[in-house]
C-alpha cells in the first residue's frame, strides 16, 4: 500500500533565501518535476515564521489551483542563521503543520559544498573560498563565489549529474558526524530525485 506522501500531486518548496531557490529550481530542471513550485519567502523569518508561511503558501496554492492540502508535499528550506529555537523544536512544529524540513547548519552553502568533498567548513569566508575555487576550476576563470549566482554549478551537474548523489552521500556522512556542520537538505533532494519523470 502506498503512503500518503506518494499520493501528492504537488510539490511546494518555501525558501528563505535566494541561492536556495536557484539551487531548487536547477534540480526542477534536471529532474523535470512540472508539478513543483519553489517560493522565496525571505526577509519574513527563517524558522517558525517560515513554516507558518509555508503553510500559508499551501492554502493559497490549494485555492489557486483546486487541490486538497493532503495533495501538496510542502518542504520549508531554512538554515541555522540566528535560530533562537533548537533543530528539534523546530522539526515539532514543522510536523505539527504537516510542513518537512530542508535544514542547514551553519548555512546553505556547507550542502552546496558536499557536491565536491565531504566537508566540515563552517566558517563563511573559507565555505566561499572553497566554492569559489570551484566555480574557477569549472571553467569560470575569474569567478568568486556569490550567493544566488550558481550559473556554474548548474553546468557542472548538467554535466556531471552525479554531482547530485555525491552531495546525498556527503551530506548524510556529515549528518552522521554531526558537529558544526548538519545536513537534512539532502532529504529534499532525495526527495526531488524520486519524484523525477
Amino acid at each position: 500500500m502506498r503512503g500518503a506522501r506518494d499520493r501528492k500531486r504537488f510539490l511546494l518548496i518555501c525558501c528563505e533565501g535566494k541561492t536556495e531557490k536557484e539551487y531548487f529550481t536547477i534540480l526542477m530542471r534536471l529532474y523535470r518535476l512540472p508539478g513543483a513550485r519553489v517560493l522565496i519567502i525571505g526577509e519574513q523569518g527563517q524558522h517558525k515564521a517560515l513554516v507558518d508561511r509555508t503553510v500559508q503558501e499551501r492554502d493559497a496554492f490549494c485555492k489557486k489551483h483546486a487541490a486538497q492540502p493532503d495533495e501538496v508535499e510542502c518542504w520549508a528550506v531554512c538554515d541555522d542563521d540566528g535560530m533562537s529555537i533548537s533543530f528539534a523544536e523546530l522539526q515539532r512544529y514543522a510536523d505539527m503543520n504537516d510542513v518537512r524540513l530542508a535544514f542547514s547548519r551553519p548555512q546553505f552553502e556547507a550542502f552546496l559544498l558536499q557536491h565536491f568533498e565531504q566537508s566540515a567548513v563552517c566558517n563563511q569566508k573559507e565555505l566561499y573560498s572553497k566554492l569559489g575555487n570551484y566555480a574557477r576550476k569549472l571553467g569560470d576563470e575569474d569567478a568568486d563565489y556569490e550567493k544566488a549566482s550558481l550559473g556554474w554549478l548548474a553546468d557542472a551537474i548538467d554535466a556531471k549529474p552525479k554531482l547530485v548523489d555525491i552531495a546525498i552521500t556527503n551530506a548524510d556522512q556529515r549528518t552522521k558526524q554531526s558537529g558544526r556542520v548538519f545536513l537534512t537538505v539532502q532529504e529534499l533532494v532525495r526527495r526531488m530525485r524520486e519524484l523525477r519523470l
